[in-house]
């Protein structure tokens, strides 16, 4: 008897089985490939648009300011001088009708006014909320002494007055030519800043100086609470200087600050002391003043020369002894009407500002003998 082999049903399933796995697998892969292939052709696709985009020729429109909706609708109100458009991004005085500045602009436009006024930077800042500013000064101070045992405690309270300050305004015009404004190319409002921060802190430097605290903020110089160190000669000596550093009690030392113009600062770096020291000593980092008697010296060009009776120094703690108060803050309007026939536009602005003097005692002045 003989055996054939014949391959069973089952077997022959479980063959075709595995063949059709395969053929699954392998379409699979085949898709996975061409799927990757096409995502990596159009990931390049895009990186080829966005590095032509890149390398294109920049282009300055109105939205240079960014992506900022106040900046923008302030840049365009600057060009324009129309606020229908943009009037829900902008601020507007209710007082004038006027665009208040946008908190970033405004914070550029008063970084370079400190660049020009140094008392600004060092004297204490307010914001007003009305048209006058009250403040308590104490006169006479609580006394306190020993009481013996069993003695009766004296009853005292201190006694205080009321000083104010006032604002007072300051404007400026801009012209600016009309093919300037509607030059795409031309940075407006970096234009202005620049242009405002040099006026408002050429004006406020010279009055936190010299103004006359009626029609002007009170200046340091023409404040009758500050004291007075009256040198023996018509130029500064050491000795003068010294004499003025110790003028004031020492907690204002201790936080003073020189102000002086150019010139008396090369006069000024010139004095040795005893010993042949330079009592000048150079900025130890860039960016920060120089020092004189181990404080820091401010340029302020307003500050009178050194001459016969003139008083070219200021010596101390401005942050305790000079207050400024900020009323109104930078408000713009743009006039395209006036200047028409001759293509100019008028950018103008205005702020109101304050600030004398609260402390007297934290301050002196180096005033020199007459000749």
């Amino acid at each position: 008897m003989s055996f054939a082999y014949k391959p069973d049903h089952f077997g022959a399933i479980a063959l075709k089985s595995a063949e059709d796995d395969s053929d699954i697998i392998t379409k699979a892969l085949g898709d996975l490939q061409a799927s990757v292939t096409d995502k990596l052709a159009a990931a390049q696709a895009r990186m080829d648009k966005l590095e032509a985009k890149l390398n294109r020729p920049a282009i300055v429109t109105d939205t240079k300011a960014g992506d900022d909706l106040e900046l923008k609708a302030f840049a365009s109100y600057l060009r324009t001088g129309r606020v229908e458009h943009d009037l829900k991004a902008l601020m507007v005085s209710a007082g004038s009708g006027g665009i208040l500045a946008p908190d970033a602009y405004r914070a550029t436009v008063l970084q370079k006014v400190a660049e020009f006024s140094p008392i600004r930077g060092l004297a204490q800042t307010v914001q007003m909320s009305g048209a006058l500013l009250e403040i308590p000064r104490l006169v006479d101070e609580v006394p306190v002494g020993e009481v013996a045992e069993g003695g009766t405690k004296p009853e005292a309270e201190p006694s205080f007055e009321s000083i104010d300050v006032k604002p007072f305004e300051n404007a400026v015009i801009v012209p600016v030519s009309q093919h300037l404004v509607e030059d795409a190319a031309i940075d407006i409002l970096s234009f202005v800043a620049n242009h405002l921060g040099t006026k408002f802190g050429q004006r406020e430097s010279r009055n936190f100086v010299l103004g006359n605290g009626t029609t002007q903020a009170e200046g340091v110089l023409t404040s009758a609470e500050i004291g007075v160190f009256n040198a023996a000669d018509v130029t500064i000596t050491a000795d003068d200087l010294i004499d003025t550093f110790y003028s004031i009690k020492s907690p204002y030392a201790a936080r003073g600050a020189w102000l002086m113009s150019r010139g008396t600062m090369a006069a000024v770096r010139k004095l040795k002391d005893t010993d042949g020291a330079y009592l000048w000593q150079p900025a130890l980092a860039s960016g920060q003043p120089p020092t004189l008697l181990g404080r820091p010296v401010y340029e302020a060009v307003d500050m009178p020369a050194v001459a016969a009776n003139a008083t070219p120094i200021v010596f101390g703690d401005f942050a305790s002894g000079y207050l400024i108060a900020d009323r109104i803050d930078l408000q713009m309007v743009t006039d395209a009407l006036t200047g028409f026939n001759t293509g100019v536009v008028k950018i103008g602005a205005r702020r109101r500002v304050g600030g004398r003097v609260i402390l007297g005692e934290a301050l002196t002045k180096l005033k020199l003998a007459a000749s």
